[in-house]
């Protein structure tokens, strides 16, 4: 260090050198932290630089929040010393310690006053005082806690360590492990402790001093039974102090309760059963105060140590596992006993024994075991009845044999008595006795099961109506040990009849035939003899009469009547009938003698027709063809000289005669016949056939043939094909006719057979039955067809073979002489098919029109094809339907489907949801019945006819909800497992519901319909009809055990309207091992039946009005005026017939079906409107024949019906419901609906639908409509005029209040008088259902602001502000209103005594008939 030296004198010494030697003294740190619990705290002191010399230091204190005498103790002025070379020392500072908790504290230690030294950073240092040890803590003393759960309540101590001058709080708290806790104020179920929720409410507060305190837990004591369970108890929260680190949370166990548990035990030690009982059933309880958990149980059987039953001989083995649901106590176990039917031994009390194994949340009571024992000395005892319980014998068989059989033991010999007991049969006339003595013992020996028990018949010659008598078992025995005994059948009835000695009456013979007398003054008797046969014994009357035929009464023969008697012992009389001379050439003739039957009505009366044919004896012939006729094939006819030898079969043939111009030597006959006088036009035809020849060789007699057909005749020059087939032979008579119109002789043609090979289409072949398909097909034309728009059009294909006739109908086909013929009955029973030529149909359209050429075939495929005169216009048009290029018939009709329903016996019927898919469907349903007809000369009637019937089905879909996608399951307490899956649903021919399902088991084996070794059957019941019963049936089953697919189908016993309900379809289902395959017969172990309950919800509705009183008109509900007012030439769509909500506008309109045609010339106009609901879902239909009005009349099936409009009598109407108005006005009262009123064939009404709502929801409301159809000049007659006296009686006489109330019920209610006219002279009615939405407001209805009434019409305006200020005014009305109801209550009871004196006046309304039209009757 260099300085300068002055002295005060002035004097310097510059640049001396002065040396200092020193140390550099300080803290070890500066920051110090000590525990009051530490008794010093030491702190080092550093030095460092010059050490050779002694240094020093004072050390002092300063206060902090630590205070000098009270935290720490130092003194002042405290010095430290450095030695020489020291290079650090200590300084000890006594920390005081006390027992009051006081947060960290500090003061500071500074030094100063360095000597030889000086001070460096750090010369200060702060110490921070802790007390720790003094906070105070609060912990749980224990890790867990085990209680029992009816301890009440548990006490957790919570101790406090430390500083405890002060309060301290807390929060103790709960937390839920497999134990669950809840609230003190809501104790819910399954509950194990009341919760301490962690907040202020489960503080626990120590005040001072106090170093324990409980936190309360209140344990709830449930009945129900649960194994360990722990919670947590949690301390959080402090305040005032800390959380100790011992335990500041702790565990609760509460133990299981034993005296909760439920247990599982049998009812009864012992059970017995007879060995014929077929099982029995035994019980297993579950008793104990905890049943709400599932629980289950294991039965099996086991053989008993003594006189074992063996399993699968005396019964069968199980090894069962009982569920038991929630609160369930009892469940039952049925044990099938085996019954040794084929070969009953007595075999004497049998045991085994059942016994409870693996209980799952319970436990095993007692009994725990239970012994079953098996008797069979009731059901092996030799048994005998009769083996039918009825018999029926005839008198001339001498003697009844009934059959007695034995069962059980059959090893040891039995008897039995078997006697006779008389009812309406009497001993000694009608049979011998058997008495009930040892006479009539039947005796049966070892192994003999059946016995026979003969009773002889006494055969006498009075005839007896049915006799009846008794036989009786009685006096049963064996040799065995234990006795025998008689059945259940121990009587039968025996029916005697007597059919040999049956009275009959008959005719000897049903054909005769007689020659005509030759001259005038002659006659021919012919002698009919009347047979009896049976018993003569008594006297009987029957009359014989005649009836004419061809043969007239009077001219050919004298008509007879007489009475026949048969006195006693008489069994033959004759009866003559004289046939006259007439003067006549004519063909055979015929008339019918009919037998009547017996006026004491004791003789049975059979063959009671007979014919009598009159053959004329010709004295002379007057002209007769030179040559006998030829037959050729009408495709020859041109050509005669190079006609074929066989004629092709398929197409007629032709009589060609000596005198016809296509003869083949005509140029030599032709003057013969000029000469003769012979008119070729006048010739008479007639034909033979004969079936067709064998393959030997051998021909067939040639036959007349008089089966004429409503197209075709056997009298003409051709005969049709239909008639004869390959190989037939065909033959001709012709009898010449002369110019003045006298018949001649015949001559008949040498027979042509027909060619086997040839012919125009396939051939029919011999000595095969049946006939090819055919096709039907029908469709809905649509609105789009130029021809045939909004019909129905059926088809029908066929192919076509030589000779064949098809005949189509939508009726069933019989009787084809009749059918075929020109009878009338066929024009009545087949109003749609091909039997009705074009001017015989009723129908729009038939299947034979009246054109006779097919306008796709251009030109002639065969000569005369087309030849009116060779083949007629009736076959011309039957044939204009057969294509001979394709050999295919083919027969189309239009029908409206009012024409299908009406007149062809069509059906429509729901076949309710398609249950497995998104839609629905309603089928029309047309029978057609189609028959493949041959003529054959040998058959009855002259006709062989192979029948095919189908049935034709045109659906309307409509979308729905998926059904059961998911299926149904079997209740969850079902023992076995299973899903039923509905597929489909309808109704059947006969009207019974028909349903098909599916069933999965979800066990190994099947379900099956019953077992021989169970008495259970698989059935279906229905929940609301107990009286209706099904036929159940397996359809298909998966050969297989492993959870199956098996199809089953369901039919109802009978036909009901309403099938809606629940469905419980019980299953049987059968288990198998694990190791079985799948064999048949099915082996299998029966078990108890599982439920399916399946919910229907299906009707049988017919229409509401039929096709006489709806007079073809539609009824449609719209929603929008709009629609309403318009013409509905481009239909309503989606705004018709829909639902409507309180606050909508119902706009009614009835308007002539447009298919009609009808034009400006005829107008509709609506008299009444009626409102009606049912009873329980009843549809209303109007039948006036079934004693159904609708709702124009009460009925007993109707909740409500009231009158809401009526034209003639507006003050009859009802005007509210509930306090709500209709307002209800007919169009032709709304100025505003003129553009509908104008419209000629339609009108209609509005109202309000809010009164509807008025009733329950869901119910069901139609509107019922009557009105009249007249043309332009009868529109205003008849119509009742509005009468001022007519009113005032009637509202005088009528209660409206009476009306609006339920109605009052009566049976045999008059229909009113307007029914009477319904269906005649132009008026009728039509039913509509109002759909109805309760879950919504008025949502469809216009505003009325501005109504355009239409060009011309002019306008009825409305501005929103005139609706408002007509507002102030309804007051006004209502009190006027008010006044004039009570002057008509005055008024109305002086009109209603005078009105018991005088007569009701009747209006008489004079209409005009109109054209009955088919029903489109509208239903919803």
């Amino acid at each position: 260090m260099h300085v300068a030296s002055a002295k005060f004198g002035g004097n310097a010494l510059p640049n001396q050198v002065f040396r200092l030697n020193w140390c550099w003294i300080s803290v070890e740190k500066d920051q110090y932290t000590v525990d009051e619990n530490t008794k010093y705290l030491v702190v080092n002191l550093n030095r460092r630089g010059y050490l050779g010399e002694t240094a020093f230091v004072t050390i002092n204190t300063e206060d902090g929040t630590a205070e000098k005498g009270e935290d720490f103790t130092s003194r002042a002025n405290r010095q430290v010393q450095f030695n020489p070379g020291q290079t650090s020392g200590k300084l000890k500072i006594r920390i005081m310690k006390d027992d009051t908790f006081e947060r960290s504290e500090t003061f500071t230690i500074v030094l100063s006053e360095p000597f030889m030294g000086v001070l460096e950073y750090p010369d200060r240092a702060v110490v921070e005082i802790t007390d720790g040890s003094d906070e105070s803590t609060v912990y749980i003393p224990d890790e867990k806690y085990v209680v029992e759960e009816d301890i009440g309540e548990l006490l957790i101590p919570i101790k406090r360590k430390g500083d405890i001058s002060k309060e301290l709080m807390v929060v103790c708290s709960t937390k839920p492990d497999t134990a669950t806790g809840t609230t003190p104020t809501t104790v819910l179920s399954y509950s194990d402790y009341i919760s301490r929720p962690e907040d202020h409410n489960s503080v626990i507060r120590f005040d001072q001093g106090e170093d324990e305190k409980p936190c309360r837990i209140v344990i709830i004591d449930d009945s129900l039974y649960e194994e360990q369970e722990t919670f947590q108890v949690v301390l959080s929260m402090p305040m005032g102090g800390r959380i100790g680190e011992e335990f500041s949370a702790t565990e609760v166990v509460i133990a299981p309760d034993d005296d909760d548990e439920p247990v599982f035990y049998f009812s009864e030690e012992e059970y017995r059963v007879d060995e014929s009982d077929g099982y029995v059933e035994v019980q297993v309880w579950r008793t104990g105060t905890d049943l709400t958990k599932t629980a289950s149980v294991t039965v099996r059987s086991r053989k008993t140590s003594q006189q074992s039953a063996e399993s699968g001989q005396d019964y069968v083995g199980i090894s069962k596992n009982l569920d038991f649901p929630p609160g369930v106590t009892m469940q039952t176990v049925r044990i099938t006993i085996l019954d040794d039917l084929g070969q009953p031994v007595l075999e004497g009390p049998e045991t085994f024994d059942l016994v409870l194994r693996m209980p799952m949340n319970a436990a095993l009571g007692e009994p725990s075991r239970t012994t079953v024992v098996i008797n069979d000395s009731v059901s092996d005892l030799p048994m005998m009845s009769f083996a039918q319980p009825v018999y029926d014998a005839e008198e001339s068989d001498g003697q009844v044999t009934v059959m007695v059989v034995r069962t059980g033991d059959v090893s040891h010999a039995s008897t039995v008595r078997c006697y006779t007991r008389q009812h309406t049969a009497q001993v000694m006339m009608d049979y011998d006795e058997r008495p009930n003595t040892d006479d009539s013992i039947i005796t049966f020996e070892a192994g003999e099961k059946e016995k026979p028990c003969v009773v002889v018949l006494v055969n006498d010659t009075d005839y007896e109506e049915e006799e009846q008598f008794r036989l009786v078992l009685g006096s049963p025995s064996s040799d065995s040990a234990l006795a025998a005994s008689i059945g259940a059948q121990n009587e039968t009835l025996i029916k005697v009849h007597d059919e040999e000695d049956k009275p009959i009456i008959k005719l000897g013979q049903v054909k005769f035939t007689v020659n005509e007398p030759k001259f005038d003054d002659e006659y021919a008797i012919v002698e009919i003899p009347v047979i009896r046969t049976g018993d003569t014994s008594k006297t009987s009357i029957v009359r014989v009469h005649t009836k004419d035929g061809s043969a007239k009464s009077g001219l050919d023969y004298l008509p007879l009547s007489m009475e026949v008697k048969f006195g006693k012992n008489v069994t033959k009389r004759i009866v003559e009938v004289e046939v006259l001379y007439d003067g006549e050439r004519e063909m055979r003739e015929s008339f019918t003698v009919l037998l009547k039957n017996d006026r004491n009505m004791i003789a049975e009366t059979r063959d009671k027709k007979a014919i009598i044919y009159i053959e004329e004896m010709n004295r002379m012939a007057d002209v007769t063809f030179p040559l006998p006729p030829q037959v050729v094939s009408l495709m020859d006819y041109d050509d005669m000289v190079d006609a074929r030898d066989k004629p092709p079969a398929g197409y007629p043939v032709v009589c060609v005669t000596a005198c016809n111009p296509k003869f083949t030597d005509y140029d030599k006959t032709g003057s013969l016949c000029t000469t003769e006088n012979i008119n070729e036009t006048l010739t008479r035809y007639r034909w033979r056939v004969s079936a067709p020849s064998g393959q030997d060789g051998v021909t067939n007699r040639l036959r007349d043939v008089e089966s004429t057909t409503y197209f075709t005749s056997t009298r003409e020059i051709t005969l049709d094909s239909i008639y004869f087939g390959p190989n037939s032979r065909v033959q001709c008579v012709a009898r010449a006719v002369n110019s003045d119109g006298d018949p001649g002789l015949e001559s008949t043609s040498e027979p042509v057979t027909i060619s086997s090979t040839e012919g125009l289409c396939q051939q029919r072949v011999a000595g095969t039955i049946g006939a090819d398909p055919f096709t039907a097909k029908m469709r809905y034309t649509g609105a789009e067809d130029p021809d045939h728009p909004n019909l129905i059009r059926l088809s029908v294909t066929m192919p076509h073979i030589d000779g064949m006739l098809p005949v189509i109908s939508t009726q069933e086909l019989a009787n084809f002489e009749i059918t075929l013929s020109q009878d009338g009955t066929r024009i009545g029973l087949h109003k749609c098919s091909n039997l009705l030529d074009y001017d015989e149909v009723d129908t729009r359209y038939g299947f034979i029109t009246d054109e006779t050429k097919n306008p796709n075939i251009v030109g002639e495929t065969q000569p005369y094809q087309y030849s009116s005169d060779l083949r007629g216009e009736k076959a011309l048009r039957f044939y204009r339907n057969l294509d001979l290029e394709s050999c295919l018939w083919e027969f189309v009709s239009y029908y409206d489907m009012s024409e299908l329903l009406t007149e062809c016996g069509g059906q429509i019927g729901t076949d309710g949801q398609v249950l497995n898919l998104v839609q629905s469907y309603v089928t029309l349903r047309v029978p057609l019945y189609v028959s493949y007809i041959f003529h054959s000369p040998a058959a009855v009637g002259g006709w062989q006819h192979f029948d095919l019937q189908s049935q034709l089905r045109l659906t309307f879909v409509y979308d729905t909800a998926i059904l059961w996608q998911d299926g149904i399951s079997a209740p969850p307490e079902a023992q076995l497992q299973g899903y039923l899956y509905p597929t489909g649903m309808r109704i059947n021919g006969d009207g019974r519901l028909v349903v098909n399902f599916r069933t999965e088991a979800r066990f190994r084996g099947q379900f099956v319909l019953d077992h021989p070794g169970s008495q259970l059957t698989s059935m279906v019941m229905s929940g609301e009809n107990d009286r209706l019963t099904f036929t159940l049936e397996n359809i298909r089953s998966q050969t297989t055990f492993n959870q199956p697919d098996q199809e089953w189908e369901f039919i109802s016993d009978y036909a009901v309207r309403d099938y809606s309900g629940t469905y419980q379809i019980k299953l049987v289902p059968c288990t198998t091992t694990t190791d079985q395959t799948y064999s048949l017969p099915i082996v299998c172990t029966p078990r108890e039946p599982v439920t399916f309950d399946m919910d229907v919800r299906f009707q049988q509705v017919s229409d509401p009005v039929a096709t006489e009183f709806s007079l073809n008109t539609q009824f449609h509900l719209l929603a929008k005026r709009s629609l309403w007012l318009s013409d509905g030439s481009m239909g309503f769509g989606e705004g018709s017939d829909t639902a409507f909500a309180a606050g909508d506008t119902m706009f009614g309109r009835i308007m002539v079906d447009p298919v009609q045609n009808l034009g400006d010339s005829f107008f509709l106009t609506i008299e009444k409107v009626y409102l009606c609901t049912g009873i329980e879902g009843y549809v209303p239909k109007y039948s006036p024949d079934e004693g159904e009005y609708g709702c124009v009349a009460e009925s007993p099936k109707l909740l409500h019906t009231m009158k809401v409009l009526d034209k003639g009598a507006p003050n009859t109407v009802v005007e509210e419901w509930s306090s709500v108005p209709f307002n209800a006005v007919l169009a032709i009262d709304d100025p505003s609906a003129a553009t509908l009123t104008n419209q000629a064939g339609s009108d209609g009404f509005r109202m309000d639908a809010t009164p509807l709502f008025q009733v329950s929801s869901g119910r069901t409301w139609f509107i019922h409509a009557i009105y009249t159809v007249r043309s332009e000049e009868n529109r205003n007659r008849g119509l009742r005029k509005r009468s001022i006296t007519f009113h005032s009686i009637t509202a005088a006489n009528e209660d409206s209040s009476e009306i609006l109330l339920p109605r009052y019920r009566r049976s045999g209610t008059l229909p009113p008088e307007e029914v009477e006219q319904i269906g005649k002279n132009g008026m009728g009615t039509n039913l509509h259902r109002v759909m109805l939405n309760f879950t919504a407001t008025g949502r469809y209805n216009e505003p009325d602001d501005q109504i355009d009434i239409g060009p011309g019409d002019g306008n009825y305006d409305m501005a929103p502000n005139e609706k408002e200020n007509m507002i102030p005014y309804i007051p006004i009305a209502a009190v006027i209103c008010a006044v004039a109801l009570l002057a008509c209550c005055i008024f109305a009871v002086c009109a209603f005594r005078r009105r018991k004196k005088r007569t009701e006046t009747k209006t008489v309304t004079t209409v005009y008939n109109t054209p009955s039209q088919s029903t489109d009757a509208s239903e919803v």
